[in-house]
């Protein structure tokens, strides 16, 4: 299948406008209970494991961390422009070595 560099072709746009507004337009007939299908009540429901629990608060605790560690950056802002910032090379090396093996 080819990429087209370019963009999206008009076709596609249209097909995708059309494809939002019928999905809109089923969602309202779902709500306002107007669609072909009659609407009945469920009484289905839905328990989290365990372990979907555990992911949740994990998830819940990273959302609230910083995107980025401003006192590390700061930190290393400073050695570097103070010359004091040293590279550990062999540590580096380890860590190209780790990342290319789990490619």
């Amino acid at each position: 299948m080819p990429i087209n560099i370019n963009g999206p072709t008009n076709t596609q746009v249209n097909a995708n406008k059309t494809q939002k507004n019928a999905d809109a337009e089923s969602l309202a007939n779902a709500k306002s209970g107007n669609g072909t299908e009659s609407a009945k009540q469920s009484d289905d429901v839905v328990e989290l494991s365990d372990r979907a629990r555990v992911l949740k608060a994990v998830e819940s605790r990273v959302n609230q961390m910083p995107d980025i560690d401003q006192d590390k950056v700061d930190r290393i802002r400073n050695a570097i422009s103070n010359g004091e910032y040293q590279i550990d090379y062999d540590k580096l090396a380890a860590a190209f070595r780790r990342f290319e093996t789990g490619l």
